[in-house]
């Protein structure tokens, strides 16, 4: 009764510190977004005023320029004065920061602009000059399109009290997320009917937001308990706290994100210290409460003392293991039925006797008879464990016995238990054992001979195969620069016929390159199975795809490709000739996949981390079966018909990875092909 009574208190302390935490976490959740919300309302309308102050310091600007005399004569028909007013512009810009200043007609025409590529479309422009001739002022103007959003100032251009042009600035509205230095907050801009065109979080800019943005996956509302409703959005794994607010003389949507990652560690935090303070309280009650159960427990634990010793005095007698019990002396205490079986004893010999007289006295060197014999003086080594001696009877007859002693302090005295088993049976099964054992050792070793002959046999079948295969691994390594040397020398030809030296020149040198590279693969295939790479050196990557690239360019101008990289210079750890043929065969495995495509595209992506440089050559070809995916890296495996691959170009490829300390896999693309991924460390 006492378990289960214990368990459902437990039970109960469980559920009741769930509930502490679940309130106390749902009430300290509520304040801080509480306060979130306020602190977030006076930052968000502060911003906005900003904005606006912001966008109103430009007002001034096409009045540089309208206050021109020489803009009203060019719009007059001096059309000599274009490249003043054009360069006047230009500097305007310049010094303003800003996209463009533009000179139009009254009707919206562009006349004049200081950027080459003017971005006032024609509607735009027309737009203008409607709200310029219905207002003859200053006005503002917001161009909108789908990913962003052009506002333009303008201003009349007046000859007397005609209007005879228009003046327009073109503003760079980053000066408006530029302002914004908060840490992990956000500020987006939006047409209400259309995307995103603005962001100030480089982490989740207008395009990433046009691309995975889902309010119905994203969105939640929550009501607080004052009735406020707040709306949060997650975004990649983190919470934000909403508010936004449409602006309508520029017609866009702000919208402010605040996270909210901070708060909830503080919430768990406080919830988590209630928790551990409940659980301080229950734990000094139980400690309290276990105290007075001990005070109980010890008075039964003496009574359960008195019946366990009558109860160990029944089960000693019964016990099929001889038991002795002496004291520091070496006297006998007290044995038990078995032992004096084993021994011939009777309860009057045991009354005067030393335990070592129960063992055979005549072996004089046995050191275990010697510490039995002055136990008195050894009782600090008085511990063993399954020691082999010969027991003597009281008729004399001796009989091998498994000894073991340990020490059994017993109301404050120090006695000795004495364990003995009779191993009379185990010996003599022992022999039977032993004389098994040696037939059986003759018999393994005539059969060792027989097999040490026939390994001998499999030993020179295998270096014959493992030849076979060294043959085609070497016939494999020297195809694809063979491949580039003779599509050089095929273009020599067309060169020479047409005089062009200086490619000539280009080709040749790449094919002393090539032959360089084949020297030093066989120098390499020489010493394979003798040397690896000690340590890999700086190699410059973009040399090296330049040349993979430049020999397989023939069969690249039939692929749509792309090469992109962030840096033009990139130095990876590694051995340039390893390199070089990882990414040959990398590159023409892609080429080949792609035979049978119909529009068949290559990209080859170099991305860099802070010590990685990250290679991805993508391809839409066919791809390999799923299966086979954990197989394409192991040797003489290939997907190719028979006669067009060994199946060993991917196999020295990893080990020449693993060498260089990289890594290299290869995963199928959803839509088609395959996509291998080269990770090499940066030099520093």
């Amino acid at each position: 009764m006492v378990a289960p009574q214990r368990y459902g208190l437990f039970a109960v302390a469980l559920l009741l510190i769930g509930l502490i935490q679940i309130v106390s976490e749902e009430v300290v959740k509520q304040w801080k977004l509480e306060s979130k919300q306020r602190h977030a309302e006076a930052r968000f309308l502060g911003y906005i005023e900003e904005v606006r102050r912001t966008l109103r310091r430009f007002d001034y600007l096409p009045f540089l320029v309208t206050k021109d005399e020489a803009s009203v004569r060019f719009l007059s028909g001096e059309q000599q004065l274009y490249r003043k007013i054009q360069q006047q512009l230009i500097q305007l810009d310049k010094a303003a920061n800003t996209k463009g200043w533009y000179v139009l007609t009254d009707k919206g025409t562009l006349k004049i602009s200081s950027v080459q590529s003017s971005q006032l479309a024609g509607d735009s422009a027309k737009e203008i000059a409607a709200k310029i001739q219905q207002h003859r002022g200053v006005i503002s103007h917001v161009a909108a399109s789908p990913n962003s959003s052009d506002y333009f100032i303008a201003a009349p251009l007046y000859d007397g009290v005609t209007i005879i042009g228009i003046v327009a600035v073109q503003i760079d509205l980053t000066l408006l997320i530029d302002q914004w230095f908060s840490q992990g907050e956000a500020i987006l801009a939006h047409h209400p009917d259309s995307q995103f065109f603005l962001s100030s979080n480089p982490f989740f800019s207008s395009t990433w937001f046009n691309q995975h943005f889902d309010s119905g996956e994203m969105m939640e509302y929550r009501t607080l308990y004052d009735g406020t409703r707040i709306e949060t959005w997650q975004l990649k794994e983190k919470k934000y706290l909403v508010q936004s607010v449409t602006l309508d003389d520029l017609n866009w949507r702000l919208v402010y994100l605040t996270p909210l990652q901070s708060m909830l560690r503080i919430t768990r935090w406080i919830s988590a210290s209630t928790v551990v303070g409940c659980l301080i309280i229950m734990l000094l009650t139980v400690i309290r409460y276990q105290r007075h159960q001990k005070l109980r427990s010890q008075q039964r634990i003496q009574k359960l003392v008195e019946a366990s010793e009558k109860r160990l005095n029944v089960m000693l007698s019964k016990t099929h293991v001889g038991l002795i019990l002496i004291d520091e002396s070496g006297h006998i205490r007290d044995i038990n039925p078995m032992a004096k079986k084993y021994f011939s004893l009777s309860d009057s010999m045991t009354r005067h006797i030393k335990v070592w007289q129960l063992f055979d006295s005549s072996r004089s060197d046995s050191p275990t008879l010697e510490l039995l014999r002055n136990f008195d003086k050894h009782t600090y080594l008085a511990e063993m464990t399954e020691v082999e001696i010969l027991g003597q009877r009281s008729d004399g007859s001796c009989f091998p016995v498994m000894l073991s002693l340990s020490a059994l302090p017993w109301h404050e005295r120090g006695y000795y238990l004495c364990t003995v088993i009779d191993i009379s049976k185990r010996k003599r099964a022992e022999m039977a054992l032993k004389q098994s054992n040696q037939m059986l050792q003759v018999r393994v070793e005539e059969r060792t001979k027989a097999l040490d002959n026939a390994q001998q046999e499999l030993i020179e079948s295998s270096k014959m195969v493992a030849l076979g295969r060294m043959s085609s691994a070497i016939v494999h390594e020297l195809n694809q620069p063979l491949t580039g040397l003779r599509t050089l020398f095929s273009s020599n030809q067309l060169l020479l016929e047409r005089g062009e030296t200086e490619l000539l020149k280009d080709n040749m040198s790449l094919a002393m390159t090539l032959f360089e590279r084949m020297a030093s693969m066989t120098r390499q295939l020489k010493s394979f199975a003798f040397q690896r790479l000690d340590s890999p050196q700086p190699v410059s990557l973009k040399e090296a795809l330049d040349e993979v690239l430049q020999v397989h360019q023939a069969r690249l101008y039939k692929v749509d490709f792309e090469l992109r990289t962030e840096s033009a210079k990139l130095i990876v750890l590694g051995e340039e000739a390893r390199l070089r043929h990882v990414l040959g065969n990398l590159v023409g495995n892609a080429l080949d996949a792609m035979v049978d495509t119909d529009f068949p595209r290559l990209d080859i992506e170099v991305r860099c981390s802070s010590n990685e440089v990250e290679i991805r050559i993508i391809d839409n070809g066919c791809g390999v079966e799923q299966d086979n995916l954990e197989r394409m890296f192991e040797p003489f495996y290939t997907s190719k018909k028979i006669g067009e691959g060994l199946g060993l170009g991917l196999a020295i490829a990893a080990n020449n990875v693993r060498d260089m300390q990289g890594r290299l896999n290869g995963i199928n693309n959803a839509t088609g092909g395959m996509t291998f991924t080269l990770v090499l460390r940066k030099a520093c």
